[in-house]
């Protein structure tokens, strides 16, 4: 039951990859702009916002978990 896992990524997939690093990388300056606009309870919202985000995280690895076929 071996299998081999088909690892390669074209120049598209590459192009890709780079835009969404950059396009995602905006976020760090919403801590600036929260911090700007509501002082300090900009921490408890990214607060309540890890949690979130930790949620949806385990949710993903569960169904990683779930479904371990690749592709």
């Amino acid at each position: 039951m071996s299998s081999s896992v088909k690892r390669h990524i074209g120049p598209f997939a590459l192009m890709f990859t780079g835009l969404g690093s950059i396009i995602g990388s905006g976020w760090l300056f919403g801590a600036w702009k929260a911090a700007k606009i509501a002082g300090p309870a900009a921490i408890c919202a990214w607060v309540i916002g890890a949690v979130v985000i930790l949620a949806i995280a385990l949710t993903y690895a569960e169904l990683g978990a779930m479904f371990p076929e690749s592709g």
